[in-house]
């Protein structure tokens, strides 16, 4: 059973972040959350250090302003979100952002951190950039990227897609899926992509179609022995797809289905699969127009 008894929205005040703080009322909203919303004046060690001990310094005036209008900002969200009957407490912090994002989150014991991601394409893989990364790669709890889209008014999840390797062990995004689904009734399409790289021979048709249908029985087989295990009811599709770049078939996959949330399986404990979740978890997360939550296995 997923716990998500304590929700990190982190807002840096773009739209994105006001997207991500739905997402994170309407989490809160089915788990029965308390949202704790942080904005982290940025500011570098070095910085840091001067700032702290010169009260008298032009710096330190210019951050305590900062820090009393994000103050009253979240204070303003705080009554909104307590007529709705949610908790939320708001904080203002001073660092390294994606570091005073990851310690808060240990120390208070957090079961999910919510930020924005920006943009799409060439410009929107620079503008994602740093702390939503940083903290994605470093975080030991799921962490859900959640991009700006105009034409929803309101948060209704009622697709999820679970992107599943069969070659590795983990279900723990699967079934955070299945858990999310039951409690909001929505549908799961769990996909695996086979990858194939440019040797420049073409692969033969009936090795191409002996694979597909191999993979397809191993994964209608890994679903329904998930099924059992949780004793759900709930129905799950599935499909063997394939091309070279994973991450983008992923996306138009997520496109080609309506897809709301894209729950994915990252790596990120050591530097080896760093370079996993750079070249699939954080790929999905910058080439897909909806959100995305990623979590470790």
């Amino acid at each position: 059973m997923t716990e998500n008894k304590k929700i990190i929205w982190a807002t840096d005040g773009s739209k994105e972040s006001e997207e991500a703080l739905n997402y994170a009322r309407f989490f809160a909203q089915i788990f029965n959350s308390e949202i704790i919303g942080v904005h982290v004046i940025s500011m570098h060690q070095r910085l840091l250090f001067d700032y702290s001990r010169d009260p008298e310094s032009e710096r330190y005036s210019w951050v305590q302003k900062a820090e009393e209008n994000y103050s009253v900002k979240l204070g303003s969200i705080a009554d909104k979100l307590t007529a709705q009957k949610i908790n939320f407490r708001g904080r203002v912090l001073i660092g390294e952002p994606s570091k005073k994002i990851i310690e808060l989150a240990r120390s208070e014991k957090v079961n999910l951190i919510v930020m924005g991601k920006r943009g799409h394409g060439l410009l929107g893989r620079v503008l994602i950039g740093s702390t939503t990364l940083r903290v994605l790669r470093e975080s030991q709890i799921p962490v859900l990227a959640v991009r700006k889209m105009d034409k929803k008014d309101s948060i209704d999840i009622r697709n999820i897609l679970v992107p599943l390797d069969i070659s590795e062990e983990s279900d723990s995004a699967l079934n955070y899926a299945i858990d999310l689904a039951e409690r909001i009734n929505a549908n799961v399409l769990v996909t695996y992509v086979i990858t194939f790289f440019p040797y420049g021979v073409e692969i033969p048709f009936i090795i191409l179609e002996d694979l597909i249908t191999n993979s397809s029985d191993e994964l209608a087989r890994r679903v329904e022995s998930i099924k059992m295990n949780r004793g759900t009811k709930l129905e799950i599709k599935t499909q063997v797809i394939q091309r070279m770049n994973t991450s983008v078939l992923i996306a138009d996959l997520a496109s080609e289905k309506d897809t709301d949330l894209i729950v994915i399986n990252s790596h990120g404990r050591k530097r080896v699969k760093r370079f996993i979740l750079g070249s699939v978890a954080e790929q999905v997360i910058q080439e897909s127009n909806c959100a995305v939550l990623a979590l470790k296995p």
